[in-house]
């Protein structure tokens, strides 16, 4: 038995570096596993928008009416000034690379002081999940955009821990959590649950009253360049983006148009990432689940459902919704009711299958915690706004923030993480044969 014991200890002392060594060979190997890399796609319009702040002013080039994307210029604006290698893209590439590289890192640091009594390799190779993300990967590779908003949002989730540990409650600290969580949202708006969980995290802490007083303050001061970027550009988003994506809710006035079917495709994505996370909840899931089927709550679970799908029904037309107006996204569920048949009734009650089961999930997690499911309902809610609904958005920031925030995980192991990590290797490797 011991000796079993140490051959599955070795063999498990390997596979957790698997994650980083697939990462730095994808690179070298020019991996696109998730459809928008190389040089097209998303990279060719991030290209462009370096050649307008290369060769204008930066109010210029903030105003030009070929800058496009979802975020802020503060990515332009930081690797304009900072970034020796700006004006090379092959070489620009590298340095989003490395940063990426380092992400992981900083969120096993993260992980070591939350769980300071899990066995540190479980941690590691928990950590090293975000290597597997075949759209995190991508951008990475690719010189995309979406890794700078998940690399400030673990650092500022770092300085948080830190400062909450803290004795003294250093201020260096909660300026450092304050900054990072701010930088998350510049970079990606969809991340504003990292400073909103800051925000309040501090804010009822049991410290004294001029750190909440000076973290209201320093927040509000970061967001007055966001607050002046939505007065010149009349949005949230460039102006460009908003001519070419009027779909997207960015004005209080589009709010009649919410995409309530969307919620149901973020729940299949969302349980995508938490299917194999439920293993860490407890040792006695299949208990539990057979607790919460016969539970008499579930019944009216069930009926909301239902009035939910009738609702779609009524007001969606899903052929339309599906084949005309969605050319690309929806996510993997959408991406299999395709393989599996090209009847729009069958992939209609296919979706519906799965929206129901994505709920039951989610409502697993609900009752094991209250606050992870308001965590989960944040991007449930900012589904309903975007267009396209993309599974990006989601891959791998709801892997991390379960792993960071939520209450309900407690069972951490060996046999857990190396569930996750196949779980997770096989969806790459999936992606890999899908895209190429």
């Amino acid at each position: 038995m011991q000796y079993r014991k140490n051959i599955y200890d070795k063999i498990y002392n390997v596979l957790i570096f698997i994650p980083i060594l697939s990462y730095a060979l994808g690179f070298y190997f020019n991996e696109n596993s998730a459809g928008m890399g190389a040089y097209a796609g998303d990279s060719d319009w991030i290209r462009k928008n370096i050649e307008i702040f290369k060769t204008n002013s930066l109010k210029d080039a903030i105003l030009h009416p070929e800058f496009f994307g979802n975020r802020s210029p503060l990515i332009y604006i930081i690797n304009k000034y900072l970034n020796p290698f700006y004006s090379d893209f092959e070489k620009y590439r590298y340095t989003v690379f490395i940063m990426s590289i380092s992400t992981p890192i900083i969120f096993y640091q993260f992980l070591k002081i939350k769980f300071y009594s899990i066995d540190k390799r479980v941690l590691f190779l928990i950590s090293s999940l975000i290597y597997l993300s075949p759209y995190y990967r991508t951008s990475g590779y690719w010189g995309l955009n979406e890794n700078y908003g998940i690399f400030a949002a673990v650092l500022s989730l770092l300085f948080l821990e830190k400062f909450i540990l803290s004795r003294n409650k250093k201020f260096y600290l909660l300026f450092l959590n304050i900054f990072f969580s701010s930088l998350s949202v510049y970079f990606d708006l969809k991340l504003l649950i990292i400073p909103l969980y800051c925000f309040l995290s501090v804010i009822f802490l049991n410290i004294n009253i001029k750190l909440k007083v000076y973290t209201i303050l320093i927040y509000f001061f970061f967001s007055l360049p966001y607050l002046y970027l939505i007065y010149i550009w009349s949005g949230i988003v460039p102006v460009k983006t908003q001519k070419l994506n009027p779909n997207t809710i960015t004005e209080l006035s589009d709010i009649k148009n919410l995409y309530f079917i969307h919620a149901g495709y973020a729940a299949t994505i969302i349980s995508f990432y938490l299917l194999p996370i439920i293993f860490f909840t407890s040792s006695e899931i299949s208990s539990k689940l057979k607790k919460m089927i016969l539970d008499r709550k579930t019944f009216y679970f069930v009926i909301i459902f239902l009035v939910y799908i009738v609702y779609n029904y009524i007001y969606f037309d899903f052929e339309k919704f599906t084949v005309t107006n969605y050319w690309v996204g929806l996510g993997i569920v959408h991406k299999l009711t395709l393989i599996l048949t090209n009847n729009v009734l069958y992939q209609e009650i296919i979706t519906y299958v799965f929206f129901f089961f994505s709920f039951l999930l989610l409502y697993f997690y609900y009752l094991e915690s209250k606050f992870d499911i308001i965590i989960i309902s944040f991007f449930l809610l900012i589904s309903l706004l975007l267009w396209p609904l993309m599974q990006e958005y989601f891959d791998p920031i709801i892997t991390i923030i379960a792993f960071a925030l939520f209450k309900s995980l407690k069972n951490f192991n060996k046999q857990n993480s190396l569930i996750i990590f196949s779980y997770l290797s096989l969806f790459l490797i999936i992606a890999n044969l899908h895209y190429n």
